[in-house]
């Protein structure tokens, strides 16, 4: 579940405020709802102490599976400091009444623009811009990395332009994050299948190198405009298993070079996020 929104009409800041819901934690006041997944409802909310609205993730009902998701996603976001990636704000239960009474939410920085598939879609993008992007995506990665955790579910969709001076890029969705070497867990969500790692795919413990390879996949998908391993679900793993992506020749001996080593078969070949964030530094033009 991403929690983004397109920049607002400019309106009074209070205008908006729906009748019959209570302040979160006695601070935020929710408004539209952004969206709904199988974890949680996303709903844009007015800081009451003064500060930037926000996006408020509230879980979807009260059992300890949905709980647990965004109580882990919060614990995430709160060791995480990075300009690229999407900021904690406030986290804890829903003491108010009203249905959402009892559920576990968390508060997030609200990311304003457009997500990278709708970049794609677009094509108004430069090679420039793309390694631009990629170098704050990637320095992003290595801090998440070095925290000893890995994101599990890198995507266009979850990777925003964000048009703040701090950086140009931010990360979002950290629902499915996990502690690098964790195993699956059974009946969980790991991943959008479509830019998932062939060892990602196969079920086997979280690694830093799978975040890398789905970068690659995005940033491949932002230069061609077409999905490296497009079909159905089943024919997208079948895919990448049997074969690294095609990297089109026209893309020019650096950009080849770069995208082959992200998305390397041997997960051992690939680079680190710090080191392929130096390495998007130097296709930034001049």
């Amino acid at each position: 579940m991403t929690a983004y929104a397109m920049a607002p009409p400019k309106r009074g800041r209070h205008a908006t405020f729906h009748a019959g819901r209570p302040a979160v934690a006695g601070r935020f006041q929710l408004r539209e709802r952004l969206g709904r997944g199988s974890v949680a409802e996303v709903f844009r909310a007015v800081d009451l102490t003064g500060g930037p609205d926000v996006a408020v993730k509230v879980a979807v009902d009260c059992s300890a599976k949905q709980q647990e998701r965004i109580r882990n996603e919060a614990a995430v976001l709160a060791a995480l400091s990075h300009p690229s990636i999407i900021r904690f704000v406030a986290e804890g239960p829903f003491h108010e009444g009203g249905p959402h009474r009892g559920r576990a939410f968390v508060a997030e920085e609200l990311a304003l623009g457009y997500n990278l598939s709708e970049a794609s879609l677009r094509k108004s993008h430069s090679a420039g811009d793309v390694a631009l992007w990629a170098g704050g995506l990637f320095s992003a990665l290595a801090h998440i990395h070095g925290c000893g955790l890995v994101h599990r579910d890198i995507k266009p969709a979850n990777l925003m332009l964000s048009g703040l001076r701090r950086s140009p890029v931010r990360i979002i969705d950290f629902g499915i994050a996990a502690e690098a070497g964790s195993a699956p867990e059974p009946g969980m969500s790991s991943g959008t299948v479509h830019y998932m790692s062939p060892e990602q795919a196969s079920g086997g413990a979280a690694q830093p190198s799978w975040d890398v390879y789905a970068m690659g996949l995005v940033l491949l998908e932002l230069m061609t405009g077409t999905r490296a391993f497009p079909g159905t679900a089943i024919e997208s793993l079948v895919a990448r298993t049997l074969r690294s992506p095609d990297v089109p020749v026209f893309l020019g001996p650096r950009w080849r070079l770069f995208l082959r080593s992200l998305t390397a078969m041997d997960a051992a070949e690939r680079p680190t996020a710090a080191e392929a964030a130096e390495l998007a530094a130097r296709l930034v033009p001049a």
